[in-house]
C-alpha cells in the first residue's frame, strides 16, 4: 500500500512538472508577443530586425491576441531613411485577421486566404502599422514581420526651365539604392507645378510606378505624397507648392518613362495637358475629344531624338472651327507651328527630328499614333 502511494505521489509530481513546463512555454510565447515596438533611436541604415521580439522564425499567435505594430522610417537633420517591410501571413483561423495601414494611409485587411508574402515601402518620414488579431479559438496562426532600413540618396534640386524648353525627368535616371544613381530629384519653379506621366500605353512599368512617388514639396517639407501609378493615364498631379520631388525605391530601371512638368498657369490653358512617350518601335495612340477648353498632349521621345507620326484620323468632317496643330516645345507663348494637322492627312507617316513637341486640339475630335525608331 505504501509502495503504491509512493508511485502515485511520484507520478503526480511528474505531471505537475509537465503542466508547469507547458504553462511556462505557453506564457513565454505570449510574453514574446507583448507588442514591443522599436524606438526611433534603434533605427539606422543597414539595420534589420523582425517582429515580434526579433525572431527570424514564424511566430505562433496565441488566442485572444490583439497588437498593433507601428514601424517608422524617421528623418533626421543628417539622414533620410527608407524602410522595407516583408510581411509573412500564415493565418489559419477564419476569424483571425491583420489590418495593414501603409505609409500613405491605405488600409488592407488580410485573412487566411490572402497572400502569404507581402512587401511594403515605409516612405521616409512616415510609418506603417500592422494590427494582428486572433479570436478565442487557437487555430495555430503564425506571422512574421521583417524590416530593413536603407539611407536614401537624396538628389539635387534643379530649377524649372522657361520658354520653349520642356521640363521633364527621365525616370531611368532615378533608381533605388544604385551605386551611381540617386533615389530622388527635386524640381523647383516659380509657381505650383502640374506633373503628367509620359509612358508607353502598352507596356508601362506598373511595378516601377508603384514604388515611385511624387512629393508635393521635399523630404523635409511634405505637403502630400502620392504614388506615380495613380497618375498613369489619368489627370495630372497638381502641387500646392512651387517645388516637387520625384522619388523611387524600385531597384529596376525603365527607359521609356518620364515625368513631364509644367507651370500650373501653362497647364490651366487646357482642359487637360497630358504627356505621351514615343517609344522605340512601339506604336502608341493619342485621342482628343475637346469639350469646352482645348486639350494638349506633349509627346516626348524619351530615348531618341526622332518622333514619327504614323497615322492621323479625324472622327468628323473638318470645319473652320477645328484647331489641330503640332507645335514646338510645351504649348505656351514660345511655341511655333510645326504642322497643321487639318491639312496633313496625306503626309502620314510624318517624321519630326525632334526630342519633343506638343499637339493642340480644339473644336474637333481626332487621334494619331506615334513611335520612335528602334535603337
Amino acid at each position: 500500500m505504501f509502495k503504491s502511494s509512493a508511485i502515485l505521489s511520484n507520478h503526480s509530481s511528474k505531471m505537475h512538472r509537465i503542466i508547469f513546463l507547458l504553462c511556462f512555454i505557453f506564457c513565454s510565447s505570449v510574453s514574446a508577443l507583448d507588442c514591443q515596438q522599436i524606438p526611433d533611436s534603434d533605427i539606422f541604415p543597414g539595420d534589420q530586425f523582425w517582429y515580434p521580439v526579433n525572431s527570424s522564425d514564424y511566430v505562433r499567435i496565441p488566442p485572444n491576441f490583439n497588437c498593433t505594430y507601428v514601424i517608422k522610417a524617421p528623418i533626421t537633420s543628417s539622414q533620410v531613411l527608407y524602410g522595407s517591410v516583408l510581411l509573412t501571413n500564415l493565418l489559419k483561423g477564419v476569424n483571425d485577421y491583420m489590418i495593414v495601414t501603409d505609409s500613405l494611409g491605405a488600409k488592407t485587411t488580410l485573412k487566411y486566404r490572402s497572400d502569404s508574402f507581402l512587401n511594403y515601402d515605409i516612405f521616409p518620414g512616415k510609418q506603417i502599422s500592422i494590427q494582428v488579431v486572433t479570436k478565442s479559438v487557437d487555430m495555430y496562426s503564425q506571422f512574421l514581420i521583417q524590416v530593413s532600413y536603407s539611407k536614401v540618396k537624396v538628389g539635387s534640386t534643379v530649377q524649372m526651365k522657361t520658354g520653349g524648353a520642356l521640363n521633364y525627368v527621365n525616370l531611368a535616371t532615378l533608381k533605388g539604392f544604385d551605386p551611381v544613381l540617386q533615389n530622388s530629384i527635386t524640381v523647383q519653379g516659380n509657381e505650383p507645378i502640374s506633373m503628367s506621366l509620359a509612358t508607353s500605353r502598352y507596356m508601362y512599368p506598373t511595378l516601377y510606378l508603384y514604388h515611385s512617388y511624387i512629393i508635393d514639396g521635399d523630404f523635409y517639407n511634405q505637403t502630400s505624397v502620392h504614388r506615380l501609378i495613380d497618375f498613369e493615364q489619368s489627370a495630372p498631379f497638381v502641387s500646392l507648392n512651387n517645388r516637387v520631388t520625384l522619388v523611387t525605391f524600385q531597384t529596376d530601371a525603365y527607359y521609356a518613362t518620364a515625368a513631364v512638368l509644367n507651370p500650373v498657369s501653362e497647364a490651366n490653358n487646357f482642359e487637360y495637358l497630358t504627356s505621351q512617350a514615343s517609344v522605340d518601335g512601339e506604336l502608341d495612340k493619342v485621342a482628343f475629344n475637346p469639350y469646352l477648353k482645348p486639350e494638349a498632349c506633349q509627346v516626348l521621345a524619351v530615348d531618341s531624338k526622332q518622333i514619327i507620326m504614323n497615322s492621323l484620323n479625324f472622327d468628323e468632317e473638318i470645319t473652320s472651327s477645328c484647331v489641330a496643330q503640332v507645335v514646338t516645345g510645351p504649348p505656351n507663348n514660345s511655341s511655333q507651328l510645326l504642322l497643321d494637322l487639318t491639312t496633313a492627312r496625306g503626309l502620314m507617316p510624318y517624321t519630326f527630328n525632334l526630342k519633343y513637341f506638343s499637339v493642340i486640339a480644339k473644336g474637333c475630335s481626332f487621334s494619331f499614333t506615334v513611335k520612335s525608331p528602334e535603337q
